[in-house]
């Protein structure tokens, strides 16, 4: 927000009580559905007042409205809304004050609707009438109703529904008008008024006895007037309604009872009749209890369809015949039950039964089928059984052929002879058969069950017997059924493995195979392969998810699907585990020879020993001592490389130069002593040698100072602390000589400290004291040490 919206905020803030409230007048209307409103607002608010040059606009449901339906004067700004059909609508107003966008106000604009649909209804058992409508309001409303009934004294009738009872018949010599008012906390509407005629409202009650009796072939229906007195000097209409026909009839004046007789309806079947009735131009009544009769059977026009089978005869002729037909319903009690009758002898079976078998001999014979009733024999119907070896006539190329689960059987006109019809029959199990008569030379049988194999015998029809069958046989559908027998699934790609189940009759030979597959979101995917194959690879899959798949066999008679199978790809494939375990091995040994290496070399320094600088001390040399000067090291070689380990021995002190001779006389005198002991314990050996050098050259490499004074020159006035401290020692001149690459010594830095001077009695315990430095040599992995002088201090002649 810049400057000026903060400007803005704060003056409204500060000029509260000059406000003038900002709203769209009227304040959330209800108005009436499909009508128009206008909307204003005024321009002088909240101290803002709005000019011709600002830009103002309205919205309805936050969509700008044309400007062609605005109006303006000085002091308000107006909409008008033509045709309100929505529940509700909002209203805003827009305005730009000081170049930022404002909703200066709104209002919610709901829409109410008239009752509708108003209809009444007058019963007259308990006198009652009853007006309904229908009304569109909102489910969160609660209205109240008002039905306002005119005809002549005024009735109401309240209600919180759209019904309402009156509890009383109207007055049938007057017009009844009728009007519903609605009403809620924010509108009130009345519907438009209806005029009812009082005798059209009325909805008699339905008729009672309703009888029905089965005739041949139609139904008789009875029925009484409905209203009983009450109408008698009217006309009432009926409509009788069965087997999915109705009827209508009318019953006149003083009329009480009807009768009704159907037309013709189907034999032998249950049929449910009811009947309702109605004044004239009045409602009709509700349908009367319903009654259900069975028609009767003309069984005189019921035409019986025998057939039989034959089995092959036995070594005496003899031969079993299946007789089977097709009668009457046992629920129509029209019959008795039936009679077989064949050359001599004869056989009586029930109503309900439609098979027998009988035994014949090598000849030929006519088997006749009648029903009876009583002592009443109906029409009947007779077949041929052909003698052993007797020459008949059969039709010729039959063709038969399968599809989606229908048979189509063919052939064609037996020669020589005409035939009066053909007999097909049809089996799966050998023991039940159907049958069918026809003209013509071809069919179609449907309603088989799949994947079973039929015997179908086509026989010729001729006037005094039959001709001879011909068998044919064929599945009604073959099928390929396969089933998966194991996956192989990958990261991205799966192989899918099948075998064919073993051979069946109806296992037809299979074209190809149709894998299909999906997952659960996507859609199903196919891959088709011939015959041959029974494996497919999927590929172009999705790692980690699981696939549901199955194969279809598709043979030429029909398509067989295996059961579904479920297998999951798995997360990573093969080439990326490798290549994973590959890195990982290398990673492996590049960090074992790496530590390895570390260990090495932190072992190496963990042998060079670091000297303790807390352990060294620091005294005066006999000036003495040092006479002789030290030889300068070759300049082809340099000092860190003639320094060895070794072990000086006690006579290392007369290397260092000349002596007077009581000096040497004193050495050699106590050399036996305690100066042998201080030497051991200090760690040195009583004798030993450098490696590869003798001691003289190893003392040589140490330049003598040539500022401290000589050991035959005594100073009894020198300060052991400000000779040192005055001059360079003798290490200072020693780092001067040393080239940049030999290793720096970590004593030659120290600040020298002053030595104590021994009370009297002790100079021998303090001559005795050793300074040892030790060096590390950065090319060399064992430490070596170098002794730069035992020091022996003495009381001679006043001088130390």
């Amino acid at each position: 927000m810049g400057l000026k919206g903060l400007l803005l905020v704060f003056s409204r803030v500060f000029q509260v009580h000059d406000r003038v409230p900002c709203e769209v007048i009227p304040k959330d209307p209800y108005v009436e559905h499909g009508s128009s409103i206008k909307v204003m607002f005024k321009k002088t608010c909240n101290t803002w007042k709005l000019n011709s040059h600002s830009k103002n606009f309205w919205t309805l449901e936050n969509k700008r409205i044309d400007e062609s339906l605005y109006e303006s004067n000085s002091t308000f700004s107006i909409l008008t809304i033509s045709n309100i059909t929505l529940p509700k609508v909002t209203v805003r107003f827009h305005s730009y004050v000081q170049e930022y966008e404002q909703i200066m106000s709104g209002t919610i604009i709901r829409t109410y609707q008239r009752p509708r649909n108003i209809s009444c209804v007058t019963f007259m058992s308990p006198c009652d009438f009853v007006c309904h409508w229908k009304h569109d309001i909102q489910p969160t409303e609660k209205i109240n109703y008002k039905v306002i009934r005119q005809e002549g004294p005024r009735e109401t009738c309240s209600s919180n529904h759209t019904s309402c009872s009156f509890k009383s018949c109207p007055i049938f010599s007057y017009q009844n008008y009728i009007t519903v008012q609605a009403e809620s906390t924010f509108w009130k509407i009345n519907s438009y008024t209806l005029e009812l005629d009082p005798w059209n409202t009325v909805k008699i009650d339905p008729p009672k006895h309703v009888r029905v009796v089965a005739l041949r072939a139609c139904l008789k229906v009875d029925w009484e007037r409905p209203g009983g007195q009450m109408f008698l000097s009217q006309v009432i209409h009926c409509q009788v309604r069965y087997a999915q026909h109705v009827m209508y009839m009318s019953m006149g004046e003083m009329v009480e009872t009807a009768t009704m007789t159907t037309a013709e309806v189907e034999e032998c079947t249950n049929h449910t009749t009811s009947v309702r009735c109605s004044l004239d131009k009045a409602l009709w009544s509700n349908w009367s209890r319903p009654v259900t009769v069975l028609s009767d059977l003309n069984v005189r026009g019921w035409q019986l369809n025998l057939w039989r089978k034959i089995d092959p005869p036995d070594n005496r002729g003899t031969r079993g015949v299946h007789l089977m037909w097709k009668g009457i319903s046992p629920a129509c009690n029209a019959i008795d039950g039936y009679k077989l009758t064949w050359r001599e002898a004869e056989m009586v079976v029930s109503s309900s039964v439609d098979r027998a078998s009988i035994t014949v001999d090598q000849w030929a014979c006519r088997v006749t089928l009648a029903a009876f009733r009583g002592n009443t024999t109906f029409p009947e119907d007779s077949v041929y059984l052909p003698a052993i070896g007797e020459s008949l006539y059969q039709v010729t190329a039959p063709q038969t052929t399968a599809k989606d689960g229908v048979i189509y059987v063919s052939w064609a006109v037996p020669p020589a002879r005409p035939v009066n019809g053909y007999m097909i029959d049809w089996t799966a199990d050998g023991e039940t058969y159907n049958w069918l008569r026809i003209q013509d030379t071809d069919l179609k049988l449907t309603g088989l069950l799949n994947f079973t194999p039929y015997t179908i015998t086509v026989t010729p029809l001729y006037d005094t017997n039959t001709g001879l069958g011909t068998v044919l046989t064929i599945c009604s559908k073959e099928k390929g059924t396969t089933e998966i027998s194991s996956f192989f699934d990958h990261e991205k790609s799966a192989q899918v493995i099948w075998t064919t189940v073993p051979q069946s009759p109806c296992t037809g030979a299979i074209v190809n195979y149709t894998v299909f597959y999906k997952t659960r979101t996507q859609p199903e995917m196919s891959v088709t392969v011939n015959s041959g194959i029974q494996k497919v690879t999927l590929v172009s899959l999705q790692s980690d998810t699981e696939y549901s798949v199955h194969v279809m066999a598709s043979a030429v008679t029909g398509k067989t699907n295996s059961s579904v199978s479920h297998f999951k790809t798995k997360r990573y494939g093969r080439t990326f585990v490798i290549t994973t375990g590959f890195i990982c091995g290398v990673s492996f040994l590049v960090v074992l020879v790496t530590g390895l290496y570390c260990v090495i070399q932190w072992k190496r320094i963990l042998r060079k020993m670091v000297p303790n600088p807390g352990l060294s001390s620091l005294a005066f040399w006999s000036s003495q001592e040092y006479q002789t000067p030290y030889n300068n090291p070759l300049e082809t070689e340099t000092i860190c490389e003639n320094i060895y380990p070794c072990e000086v021995d006690t006579k290392t002190d007369n290397a260092s130069g000349p002596t007077h001779p009581e000096d040497e006389d004193t050495l050699d005198g106590e050399e036996t002593g305690s100066r042998q002991m201080d030497r051991r314990s200090s760690g040195f050996g009583s004798s030993s040698s450098c490696d590869s050098q003798s001691v003289e050259e190893s003392i040589r490499l140490i330049p003598a100072p040539a500022e401290l004074p000589s050991r035959s020159q005594p100073d009894k006035g020198l300060n052991p602390v400000e000779s040192v401290s005055s001059q360079d020692s003798p290490l200072d001149s020693l780092d001067s000589q040393l080239p940049e690459r030999c290793p720096i010594n970590p004593y030659r830095g120290q600040t020298p400290v002053e030595s104590p001077v021994p009370p009297a009695g002790h100079e021998e315990e303090l001559g005795r004291s050793l300074l040892e430095t030790r060096y590390h040599s950065h090319t060399d992995s064992s430490p070596a040490y170098v002794t730069l002088g035992m020091l022996q201090h003495r009381k001679s002649n006043g001088e130390t």
